[in-house]
């Protein structure tokens, strides 16, 4: 009985974990000093590097298109983070960002 009882713990806590893709610098003390003007330098010294990357243009439903470059942390449904930055390579800055912790 108690051996079941350990069982389900394991198989519990293997399926919390495996829940979990964001990189633990996704603190709340980290997301709260993130702002609009950082550089994508400090983006990756406080979160790392992103999961995905990739350029579009941002802004064309308020009607002022931009070239924006887009990281993703985490993966959808679970935790995930979007960061879009203006710029060009080498010299990116934060001009919004989403952080979603479920």
């Amino acid at each position: 009985m108690h051996k079941i009882y350990l069982l389900s713990f394991m198989l519990y806590s293997f399926l919390l974990t495996s829940c979990t893709t964001f990189p633990s610098s996704f603190t709340t003390e980290n997301i709260m000093k993130t702002h609009p003007g950082m550089s994508s330098d400090e983006i990756i010294e406080v979160y790392g590097k992103p999961k995905n990357i990739r350029t579009t243009t941002c802004g064309t439903q308020a009607n002022n298109p931009w070239s924006c470059t887009i990281w993703e942390y985490g993966k959808f449904p679970y935790d995930r983070a979007t960061f879009y930055f203006s710029g060009e390579y080498g010299s990116y800055i934060l001009n919004n960002f989403n952080i979603d912790r479920d």
